[in-house]
């Protein structure tokens, strides 16, 4: 059996740093229909791309291009409610009207949202005895949480409407108290975009298969979307934890962790938002009660961060986790292993069906 099985991997699939080109549709109108077309802008001349829009029930949600530009297809006439959705922008929902054989242009003005942080208590994380998403006491909290649910509804839309494969390189390696390497390995494993592992209470360790055939122990960490979760929100307590920097940018921060009572591992942690997009840059997450997962455990904590891969699609990059043991007993001079690291980098991604007359692929 390979060393690496004897891990409690900390990072699973991600989500991969890749996004199509879309397709625009020339479908002409069916005889008694009509084309809705449209721009979503911040003001004149000011697209927003890659934005959601929607005209439910009837046409899902869609992006829009890098011009901001949509276009719905053979629309009946009727009325109907458009709807307009982006990360660090106020939902806006507007009304069209669609008559036979008519074209339709429509303009939406989406505006930048403002969250008053000055407003909003820095908190002190302490216990958790009363878990859910914040209340209405804490409105700035929740519009940050709400950025939150928003970036979920995008990624979902992209990973599952515009399915691909991806590729992650990761490092294993094992070092002594020194830190000095032990032993190290890498390999490339490959994930489904729409694989999406969800997050269940209390149960956040599990067993996955390797490529060279033997299992290993590996914790659920949560991406944006779980923390977007209502199952998630459920049973975690939320508080404001003021501002952090990252190289040379300011990041806002709030705080995330189970309730007190619950014995069984789970995920505490933190997530960094830049205050002029309201997008997610990083998520620190801590193992809670990792003894209990493994006797020789420690602690075990993970950062992944986040980059921009187009305008306003952010995604999540890499993972950088740690694992600290506990020092054998009665040992004395010897060396011992102190730490398992585990790193993860997208290698690359390719797009199961053409977007856009061809295989499409990321190198």
């Amino acid at each position: 059996m390979h060393r690496a099985s004897r891990h409690l991997l900390l990072a699973l699939a991600l989500p991969a740093l890749a996004a199509p080109r879309l397709l625009r549709s020339q479908e002409p109108a069916a005889r008694g229909t009509a084309v809705v077309r449209g721009v979503v802008q911040a003001g004149p001349g000011e697209p927003v791309p890659y934005a959601v829009v929607a005209m439910p029930p009837r046409f899902a949600q869609r992006f829009t291009d890098e011009n901001g530009a949509f276009t719905f297809n053979r629309v009946p006439p009727g009325t109907y409610r458009l709807q307009a959705r982006q990360v660090g922008y106020a939902p806006v929902d507007t009304t069209v009207v669609v008559a036979a054989n008519q074209a339709v242009t429509v303009t939406v003005t989406i505006e930048h949202l403002t969250v008053r942080l000055e407003e909003i208590t820095v908190v002190a994380s302490t216990g958790c005895s009363q878990p859910g998403p914040p209340d209405a006491g804490s409105p700035e909290l929740a519009a940050l949480l709400a950025q939150i649910g928003q970036y979920a509804r995008q990624y979902r839309l992209l990973a599952t409407a515009y399915q691909f494969r991806y590729r992650m390189i990761r490092t294993f390696a094992d070092l002594d108290e020194a830190g000095h390497v032990d032993w190290r390995r890498r390999d490339t494993v490959e994930y489904l975009s729409s694989a999406l592992v969800h997050y269940r209470p209390g149960d956040v360790v599990t067993t996955t298969d390797q490529p060279d055939g033997t299992t290993a122990r590996a914790v659920v960490l949560p991406t944006a979307v779980d923390i977007a979760d209502s199952v998630f929100q459920a049973h975690h307590c939320f508080a404001y934890t003021g501002t952090v920097t990252a190289g040379d940018t300011e990041l806002v921060r709030f705080h995330f962790r189970p309730p007190d009572s619950l014995r069984a591992p789970d995920l505490a942690g933190d997530v960094d938002m830049d205050p002029r997009s309201y997008q997610v840059r990083r998520i620190t997450v801590s193992l809670t009660h990792p003894e209990r997962a493994w006797d020789k455990m420690r602690s075990a904590t993970s950062v992944i961060t986040f980059t921009e891969l187009l305008p306003n699609v952010v995604v999540q990059r890499s993972v950088r986790s740690v694992q600290v043991l506990a020092k054998p007993p009665l040992l004395t001079g010897a060396r011992y292993i102190a730490r398992f690291t585990e790193d993860q980098l997208l290698l690359d991604a390719r797009f199961l069906r053409p977007l856009t007359g061809r295989q499409d692929s990321l190198p």
